[in-house]
């Protein structure tokens, strides 16, 4: 097996213990593995074309609503004459073209496919080369074929205070005996069931599976309601569904707070009203929502931000406060103009109380790391620099893959080096070995490898800066994605329509990404390389290329420096020569390991205690 089958195309989903790789069977013809990159002149075409054939379409939050004309489960008749019908009222089955995009999803007959294949079926006459894809069966076969109804030990097990077994069973839900699991059915916007959620019993732990182009929502109320609740696991959605809240439906995302498919979308369209209602156990998730909300429509989102006396529901339930008080209370995610410190009270309130997951995300090989900079936050700009050779790269690798293995989503742009190798590099640092004399543990290791929310570019050389910003914001709507690599700006240089000042240029680049951070809320780590110095001398924040702008607008500013080849003894390490969130600077030595390729000294250390175990099992 060649490493070269690591490297994941954008285009496709990653692969993790709760969801499984769509297969390519799933796919009828070629024309629908195209990308679904949003594509205005497509999609204004496609409407033009709508409006010709007076097929039914509507506006929605995310999609565009229309009647579906790619599957075979319309009768021919019916397909007939639905061109010369009102456009006032649906004829069939609803497809949804997502607004970002440009997918086109059915969830009645299984199909999604680019905006490009689906304007050929409205065609008044479709061209020789087009047919029509076939109904597709969207029977989700079970993976616990022993459920039963809920018991009352199943019940007790919860530890939800005044719970019936009769609630539980009248919300959908269903045990497994032999493995202690509470089980529901996840179903897409057509009702269809498309997939499954659990929860352990013994340790609350969740897992989801679907194997579908679709993606299904956990949601409990009457199909007029308008409104909705969403929650991030199964104990507050049980909290919620139990507790007849008239006006509201409870909705429990499929991957918690780690991802929000665009197949989920056509299932929140008929709500005018969303309300995230999210339990914060981990840092990655600490601002997800307002990510989500970006996803979704700000414009109809509202918040309950996490604080003592608004906590997530089970632990409200806990505490007997009351949850219809807790959920009147929610505000808008965005806010039009703050002008008061009374508007900003609740957020200061939760970021005080929740101060560990304001800081970020904590590295696991870097303590110095976490000391200096207290973690890694979304919605910042970070610049890596250093001398040719110094190993940026490789630290930028091991730096990410720290932060992938915690569930931070990660896309990486690697102009200067292949896919091919950067994948082999992240994978040996996430071995602590090289596979070369050990191919036979290589399938294991590929297997464990790909359960990482890694993503990359295909991207090689120099690229001008608008397609890799459309393939960013892709992958970040897509994938929600939570951390931008670029190795490095350089190459983004000297091709662009502005050839006159090349600071000019990357000024404009820079500000380019920083905005995207901003405005994304997602984590830019830009890799740049330094003007040419002097060897003896140390670099600074004026050593970064081009103007100052680079490191006015960076939140952290981190330096290589290598001192081996002018002094004696010189070392390298890497300096925090900035750092806006905490003010905190200082260095991390940079010991290098050459058979993990990683600078982490607790990598190092388990090396080492692993060699002498070895050696005293050998010698005894």
């Amino acid at each position: 097996m060649r490493l070269a089958g690591l490297i994941k195309p954008l285009r496709l989903l990653r692969v993790n213990k709760t969801r499984c790789l769509l297969s390519e069977q799933h796919y009828a013809t070629k024309a629908e593995q195209e990308e679904y990159a949003f594509n205005t002149k497509e999609y204004l075409d496609f409407k033009k074309q709508l409006r010709q054939l007076n097929v039914y379409n509507r506006d929605g939050h995310t999609c565009l609503q229309v009647d579906c004309r790619l599957c075979e489960r319309l009768p021919a008749a019916a397909r007939a004459t639905a061109t010369t019908a009102t456009a006032s009222r649906s004829q069939g089955p609803l497809a949804y073209v997502n607004k970002r995009t440009g997918a086109f999803i059915c969830p009645n007959c299984d199909v999604k496919v680019s905006l490009t294949y689906a304007l050929e079926a409205y065609q008044t006459v479709p061209p020789s080369g087009f047919r029509r894809l076939p109904e597709k069966s969207l029977e989700y076969a079970t993976r616990f074929p022993n459920l039963i109804s809920v018991t009352a030990d199943a019940c007790e097990a919860l530890g939800l205070k005044g719970l019936k077994e009769a609630q539980l069973n009248a919300i959908g839900a269903q045990f497994e005996p032999e493995q202690k699991l509470l089980h529901f059915r996840l179903r897409n916007a057509s009702h269809k069931i498309v997939g499954e959620k659990v929860l352990h019993l013994g340790d609350r732990s969740e897992q989801t599976f679907q194997c579908s182009s679709s993606s299904g929502l956990l949601i409990h109320g009457s199909g007029n309601k308008t409104k909705a609740v969403l929650v991030s696991n199964l104990l507050d959605f049980i909290v919620l569904a139990t507790q007849n809240i008239e006006t509201h439906c409870i909705i429990c995302l499929p991957y918690a707070m780690q991802q929000l498919p665009q197949e989920c979308l056509p299932g929140l369209e008929r709500f005018k009203e969303l309300v995230f209602w999210l339990h914060y156990d981990a840092t990655p998730s600490w601002d997800a929502a307002s990510a989500f909300a970006q996803k979704m429509d700000e414009k109809r989102c509202l918040l309950i931000r996490p604080t003592e006396t608004e906590p997530a529901p089970h632990v409200a339930l806990k505490k007997r406060l009351n949850i219809r008080h807790i959920l009147a209370k929610a505000t808008p995610v965005r806010h039009k103009a703050i002008t008061t410190f009374n508007a900003l009270r609740n957020d200061i309130l939760s970021e005080l109380q929740n101060i560990e997951k304001v800081n970020g995300v904590k590295w696991k090989r870097f303590p110095v790391l976490n000391k200096l900079l207290k973690g890694h936050r979304k919605g910042e700009l970070t610049i890596l620099t250093g001398p040719t050779g110094s190993g940026k790269t490789t630290f930028t690798s091991e730096y990410s893959l720290d932060l992938a293995m915690q569930g931070v989503s990660t896309l990486w742009g690697s102009f200067e080096i292949r896919n091919t190798r950067l994948a082999a590099t992240l994978l040996r640092q996430f071995v602590g070995y090289p596979l070369d004399d050990k191919l036979q543990e290589f399938d294991h290791w590929a297997t464990e490898f790909e359960r990482l929310p890694l993503y990359f570019m295909t991207f090689h050389g120099q690229q001008p800066l608008k397609p890799v910003l459309e393939a960013i914001e892709h992958a970040q709507y897509v994938h929600d994605i939570s951390h931008v690599i670029i190795d490095n700006l350089q190459f983004m240089m000297g091709i662009s329509s502005y050839r006159g000042d090349k600071f000019w240029e990357q000024d404009s680049i820079i500000a380019a990404f920083r905005g995207f951070a901003t405005k994304h809320n997602v984590h830019v780590t830009l890799v740049m390389h330094p003007r040419k110095e002097r060897q003896e001398d140390e670099l600074t924040t004026s050593s970064v290329f081009g103007t100052a702008k680079a490191t006015q607008e960076a939140d952290n500013v981190l330096i290589i420096q290598d001192k081996r080849l002018t002094a004696v003894r010189g070392k390298k390490y890497l300096q925090v020569a900035k750092n806006r969130y905490s003010g905190d600077l200082g260095i991390m030595p940079m010991e290098f390991d050459k058979d993990a390729l990683s600078y982490s000294s607790s990598v190092q250390s388990a090396k080492r205690r692993r060699e002498r175990e070895k050696t005293s099992l050998t010698e005894s």
